[in-house]
């Protein structure tokens, strides 16, 4: 098994132009964890190592629900690396090839979340601008939570390669003023995050060319096209509106930051952080271990479900019947209430047993005594 320092590499979990990613074990944690390789070519040099380090002192400060987590950075025989928390998942390129275009409920929700990653990455001292923000940097987890990847690091490539140019399949997730190279800011993130999101309603991309110069030119001048009237229908106004605000073309008529995004998206997100509906034995049964006390909150609507008293045994629910059995405090009767029932029931009872006994019938007297009664009457 191969060693890269202190970590035994299970496997390669894929490769891109920023290096290769391999699925590996801390020798002494046995903790599971991600370990990504740049390219080689940022370490030959001074200043590639300086920008790495430095990029990666910011981000190790990123701690958000939505961003992935930057365990430690090392230099292992000339190679730089970085050692990220392991997530089981898909990334949204995975996604969108297995579903096509999603229900425009899901785009919301998987955007709100990316925008609360780039809003807490960009109020950070110094702002951190992801500059490469494409379904390949998004993890989609299996309970629907999604974690951003890869922050930082097109900043350190642009600068050892001095250029903006990359691939077709990057060039169809950059800015406007990031190919022109005018200048980049929070606002050039958004404008991919527009992208995304178009890409997820539609099911395809808003520019697509197999020629780079006529990609980098539709990016750069041409309106994005509409919306299919199929999508369009199910669709709420402001979400389409927020859609086109984010693809405009000069950074000015984009919202303000990634806050505004999560304004404008509040009224059509789900309750809470998003994420797929929860199966059956979710919804009944609290996680292992967790507090019975506790409020339970659910996958699907973010809310919270129930609270129930703290309690020394499991609880099972059956359903929400059952539960609110459960917890439904017990009446009390007041006592002249009380009272008053017991003395109409008395009375009802006496009433009862007094008809019964008139409507009985009288016994015949017995032979003997008529005998008795028919002497005294002939004396």
């Amino acid at each position: 098994m191969e060693r890269i320092g202190e970590y035994l590499v299970r496997r390669l979990l894929g490769e891109g132009g920023m290096g290769k990613v391999f699925e590996a074990e801390e020798r002494l944690s046995k903790r599971r964890v991600a370990l990504k390789l740049l390219k080689p070519e940022l370490a030959k040099s001074e200043e590639g190592r300086r920008l790495f380090l430095n990029e990666m002192s910011i981000l190790s400060r990123l701690d958000h629900p939505n961003v992935v987590r930057c365990l430690a950075c090392s230099e292992v025989e000339g190679q730089l690396v970085m050692t990220l928390e392991y997530l089981e998942g898909k990334t949204l390129r995975q996604e969108l090839t297995e579903r096509g275009a999603l229900p425009w409920t899901d785009a919301v929700a998987i955007t709100v979340q990316v925008a609360k990653a780039l809003a807490a990455a960009h109020r950070g001292d110094p702002p951190i601008i992801h500059r490469d923000l494409k379904p390949e940097n998004i993890m989609v987890l299996a309970d629907g939570c999604i974690k951003v990847m890869d922050f930082g690091i097109a900043k350190v490539l642009e600068a050892m390669h001095k250029t903006t140019t990359q691939s077709v399949g990057t060039l169809q997730y950059m800015s406007p003023e990031q190919i022109d190279a005018t200048g980049v800011d929070a606002r050039s993130d958004l404008y991919c995050l527009g992208l995304i999101f178009y890409e997820m309603l539609r099911g395809s991309p808003p520019f697509d060319s197999a020629s780079p110069r006529q990609l980098l030119n539709q990016q750069c001048t041409e309106p994005p096209p509409s919306l299919p009237e199929a999508v369009r229908r199910s669709l709420p106004r402001g979400v389409e509106r927020l859609v086109m605000q984010l693809l405009e073309k000069a950074p000015e008529q984009r919202p303000a930051s990634a806050e505004a995004v999560l304004r404008e998206l509040e009224p059509f997100a789900p309750a809470g952080d998003g994420g797929r509906p929860a199966t059956a034995q979710q919804e009944r049964e609290p996680a292992d271990g967790a507090d019975q006390g506790a409020l339970v909150r659910t996958a699907d609507t973010g809310g919270l479900r129930a609270a129930v008293a703290p309690s020394r045994t499991p609880l099972r629910v059956k359903d929400t019947i059952d539960l609110l059995d459960r917890t439904r405090p017990v009446r009390e009767v007041p006592a002249r209430l009380a009272w008053l029932a017991i003395l109409g029931l008395s009375l009802v009872a006496g009433v009862i047993t007094y008809f019964a006994r008139s409507q009985q019938p009288r016994p015949e007297p017995s032979s003997t005594t008529a005998s008795a009664l028919q002497r005294q009457a002939d004396d």
